[in-house]
């Protein structure tokens, strides 16, 4: 800044602030000009609160009084205003030349003035750096030449990156459609697979509660026919106990006569019975059986692994062989291998390991167990016509 902006920044400055003038200019009776927020502050400072105050100039200590209108009475300087934004400018305008000169100078030698371009290093260097610098030895050309050259090739490929930008922006608004479409069908999709999920569970549960409801009506079918033919077997030696009694301490003849009458009839209905009634052939509750059921119209596929499957597939078929063709075991056959089918199906799908535990001891118990009508080798097992589960 040369000594004439150097003055006219300092008419333009504020006496209070001492900095350039913060439109509004106010300008005091006396004709010393301030501030507006410096006027308020002068005023604070004087304890000038009240419209009908007055206070001192700060520079010339003119008292200046309000008249009931406060800083109201106080006239703008738009001449000083004008002034002062077109000095601004004028700043503005020599700070960026300055700052332009700066950017032009040598780095290393502080005042030349860069105007040649180092073709091997691609850098701008003054005339002291190529006579006697680093680039003594490389091809360098005007700056003003390659400047020109570089800056029409910089305009080129501004246009074609915008040609390529505006080419691009159909396809981005296309993408950018693709990728609200696959948002919104994201959540359509959860809101559907709650909804059929919630239905299908329901129905499940329904399904779940229906097959309790039928195993539990088998039971109590199976529970009173094991009942009525347990009471049967029993009905002798309860007849023979009532007789002995009778025999033992009957009172009289006319007592004994009276019951005899009555436990000859029950002597003669047991006479007419041909052997011992024979046990309910319809076994035990199937656990393969009620699985079968449960997961029907469910690809077991996609919850279990194939290894599982097979292990499945091979235990549902040992079962039903051995329930069909076992019948006087040292053990209770249908109790204890129902049990590991059990553990089988419940280790399905969770750990694998454990469903191989179970078969190993489920094999193990095939193995161990003593029947006289089993059969005795896998293959023949193999052979019987047993439906397979269909997963």
């Amino acid at each position: 800044m040369n000594v004439a902006h150097e003055a006219l920044a300092k008419e333009l400055s504020c006496p209070v602030c001492l900095e350039l003038f913060t439109p509004p200019v106010l300008e005091l009776p006396c004709g010393h000009n301030y501030c507006k927020q410096c006027i308020e502050a002068t005023l604070f400072s004087q304890n000038c609160t009240h419209v009908n105050g007055h206070f001192f100039c700060p520079m010339c200590r003119k008292l200046t009084y309000l008249r009931g209108k406060g800083i109201g009475i106080l006239k703008r300087n738009v001449f000083a205003e004008n002034v002062l934004d077109k000095f601004k400018q004028e700043l503005e305008i020599i700070c960026s030349e300055e700052l332009s000169q700066q950017t032009q100078m040598c780095e290393k030698h502080k005042e030349e003035l860069m105007n040649l371009m180092c073709l091997h290093d691609d850098m701008p260097i003054c005339s002291i750096c190529k006579l006697f610098g680093d680039h003594k030895c490389h091809s360098v050309a005007k700056l003003s030449d390659v400047y020109q050259q570089r800056k029409k090739c910089f305009t080129e490929d501004m246009k074609s990156l915008h040609m390529r930008s505006e080419s691009a922006s159909r396809t981005i608004q296309e993408i950018e459609k693709l990728m609200n479409d696959t948002v919104s069908a994201c959540k359509d999709t959860k809101m559907m697979i709650d909804a059929v999920g919630a239905s299908l569970l329901m129905e499940l549960k329904s399904k779940i509660n229906t097959l309790k409801m039928k195993v539990e009506s088998e039971r109590v079918q199976k529970i009173e026919k094991l009942q009525d033919t347990l009471a049967a077997l029993h009905g002798p030696t309860q007849l023979y106990l009532q007789m002995k009694r009778l025999l033992d301490s009957h009172l009289n003849p006319v007592h004994f006569l009276k019951e005899d009458k009555l436990l000859r009839v029950e002597v003669a209905r047991f006479a007419q019975q041909e052997g011992l009634p024979q046990i309910p052939q319809e076994g035990s509750i199937s656990v393969s059986q009620y699985f079968k059921e449960l997961v029907k119209g469910i690809d077991m596929k996609d919850f279990v692994s194939s290894e599982t499957n097979k292990l499945l597939l091979r235990s549902a078929e040992e079962h039903d062989a051995w329930m069909s063709n076992c019948s006087n075991l040292n053990v209770p056959s249908a109790e204890d291998l129902d049990e590991i089918i059990h553990k089988i199906i419940c280790s399905l799908g969770f750990k694998s390991k454990e469903a191989d535990e179970s078969y190993v001891e489920y094999e193990s118990f095939l193995s161990t167990s003593s029947a006289t009508n089993c059969l005795e080798t896998a293959q023949e097992m193999e052979m019987l016509p047993v439906n397979r589960m269909d997963l």
